[in-house]
């Protein structure tokens, strides 16, 4: 598929979207539909993209002035329709956020697309590890440049956490926009998916509108997500922020 084939997609993802197709396609023709259709869902190109090593060159000609990072991260966000939509007040959605998840040393942003590029609003202690994942290679290593300039461990790393979650232990994770891509993939994964991440506190996100359309699927996850909280008794917290409705499950 010359469309994806830049995004470098890992060999055991399809592999494991080989294996899930197999036993319900009619034959190879149908199978090949069906892999091609989850690919399509899960590397969401349609939801825009950007040219990762023109990116690349111009921040690193820019990386050291404050101003010029915070605008350059601005103007890419909107190269993507699910960052695009958090509009431009950044600092005060990461303001909020903060104030409810409190301090945090190691972050991970799982599937995390565009979102690291909101770092520079984030007002993270230097020192601060942020561990992001996703599925685009390109894209994984220029946001790791763009982490590990900026002064934070971590980094960006090319993986499929629904195959190989992350081993490394945070104090909170973000999981934005994503639950409904994860389900279409893997039909029920959401709960096993969250307890295979090592992580005091899970930040999940949902869209209330989904491009344009109103969207009532949110409520279907956001039952998921009480009642995953509710079986042990964890801290559930919510607020909403533009089109997006953020929900905090403390582990800890």
């Amino acid at each position: 598929m010359p469309k994806y084939r830049n995004v470098e997609i890992p060999t055991e993802t399809v592999k494991s979207l080989v294996d899930s197709s197999l036993p319900l396609s009619k034959n190879s023709a149908d199978l090949e539909k069906r892999v091609r259709e989850k690919i399509h869902n899960i590397v969401a190109l349609y939801l825009g993209d950007m040219d990762y090593e023109k990116a690349n060159k111009a921040f690193m000609e820019i990386k050291h002035d404050k101003a010029a990072v915070e605008e350059f991260s601005k103007q890419a966000l909107t190269l993507h329709a699910s960052t695009e939509e958090r509009g431009q007040e950044l600092a005060e959605l990461y303001r909020l956020l903060f104030e409810r998840i409190g301090v945090a040393k190691s972050i991970g942003d799982l599937a995390c697309g565009l979102h690291p590029l909101g770092l520079p609003f984030m007002e993270l202690p230097m020192g601060t590890a942020y561990y992001a994942y996703d599925l685009n290679k390109p894209r994984a290593d220029f946001l790791n440049a763009f982490i590990i300039e900026q002064g934070y461990g971590g980094g960006c790393f090319h993986q499929d956490i629904l195959i190989d979650p992350p081993s490394v232990k945070f104090d909170v994770v973000f999981f934005f926009k994503e639950a409904q891509r994860f389900e279409k993939r893997q039909p029920g994964a959401l709960p096993d998916f969250l307890d295979s991440i090592n992580a005091s506190k899970i930040v999940i996100s949902l869209p209330l509108q989904s491009l344009g359309r109103r969207n009532q699927m949110f409520l279907k996850y956001e039952k998921i997500f009480t009642e995953y909280s509710e079986k042990s008794n964890w801290p559930f917290d919510d607020f909403t922020f533009g089109n997006e409705v953020f929900y905090i499950i403390d582990r800890s």
